[in-house]
């Protein structure tokens, strides 16, 4: 069965295939606006734009971007993006591919990071196996989001049932463990060590859909201000480049972001997430069949579900043609 949608997907291609590698559009009146962006986590992989907008990096193209809404949730973010409510997400695949099967506009534009082990069930300390939270209490983000999806499938794979909690947030998951209030909990790596160390919690690897975090916009205003989308990626491609190669920048920042206090504690976080960033980042979404399988039930237009319906790669594949992001890698001296 045909995508819903497909046909509108087609058509905004061809609409805006003849500037696939052009980075001007004749729209410049529309640059100095603000422009939003919403992540579905507090995470150190969903912090690109955070950290680009802190640094002064969007700036340098010309785009005045923030960041007002921060860790609402996979699927919120996708919908605050929809409603118009911002401009770009940072979120999952999962709550992409579902809005684009609605017949929702969104397209995935990067893909920052590989997939890497990120997220943990972390259990109490006497539970030593996910096989004993049949029946107990497990916090998760909401309830469709792909993390939250990824921790059902990670305990159902361990042959439990358990009573799942959307509680919205890490931080909110990371207190009602600490108290005692649910038995387990998803958290992110950055959360995983400080709950070792500090409680005891079992860490336990949730199951990876082969699908990385992404970063999206609407293929309206890839239509209406392909510019300005150009330079939001320019910048984000050269916060990468940042995050990569000046801890002394980045480490300060990102523990303002991520509230971590340690400063040694920050630093090995950061260069556990150094690998991982790509300086290319590709739309690449791993293994869709993953999420196509995640969502046939509810969607039997899944089953076909291809990349470039959810995707458009041409910037990126526009920003490495052009030789801005080599650009970027050579010695300062270099590109004087």
């Amino acid at each position: 069965m045909e995508i819903v949608r497909r046909a509108f997907l087609q058509f905004m291609a061809g609409a805006t295939a003849a500037s696939t590698i052009s980075v001007r559009s004749g729209r410049t009146e529309e640059i100095g606006k603000p422009v939003r962006v919403a992540t579905g986590l507090l995470a150190m992989w969903q912090s690109t734009a955070w950290l680009g907008a802190e640094a002064g990096i969007f700036k340098k193209y010309r785009v005045d971007l923030g960041v007002p809404l921060v860790a609402i949730g996979g699927p919120q973010a996708a919908a605050r993006l929809i409603q118009g409510d911002v401009e770009f997400v940072h979120t999952g695949v999962l709550p992409v591919a579902e809005e684009v099967l609605k017949g929702n506009d969104i397209v995935i534009l990067a893909t920052p990071t590989t997939e890497f082990p990120n997220q943990f069930v972390m259990t109490q300390k006497e539970i030593t196996a996910l096989g004993q939270l049949g029946g107990r209490k497990v916090g998760v983000l909401s309830e469709t989001g792909q993390t939250s999806v990824a921790t059902r499938i990670t305990i159902e794979k361990a042959g439990a049932t358990a009573t799942y909690l959307p509680l919205v947030t890490f931080d909110r998951i990371f207190s009602a463990l600490a108290t005692g209030e649910i038995d387990a909990g998803v958290l992110p790596v950055d959360l995983r060590f400080v709950g070792a160390s500090r409680h005891g919690w079992n860490a336990f690897p949730i199951y990876e859909f082969g699908a990385p975090s992404i970063f999206a916009t609407t293929r309206r205003l890839i239509a209406s201000n392909r510019e300005l989308v150009m330079n939001v990626m320019r910048g984000f491609v050269d916060t990468i480049h940042v995050f990569k190669s000046q801890p002394d920048l980045v480490v300060p920042l990102l523990q303002r972001y991520l509230g971590i206090a340690d400063r040694a504690a920050a630093e090995e976080l950061y260069r556990y997430h150094v690998p991982v960033f790509q300086k290319v980042p590709k739309p690449l979404l791993g293994n869709l069949q993953n999420i196509r399988n995640v969502l046939t039930a509810k969607y039997p237009a899944a089953a076909s579900l291809e990349e470039s319906d959810i995707s458009d790669g041409s910037f990126i594949e526009a920003l490495e043609h052009d030789g801005f992001i080599e650009r970027l890698w050579q010695p300062a001296e270099s590109r004087r």
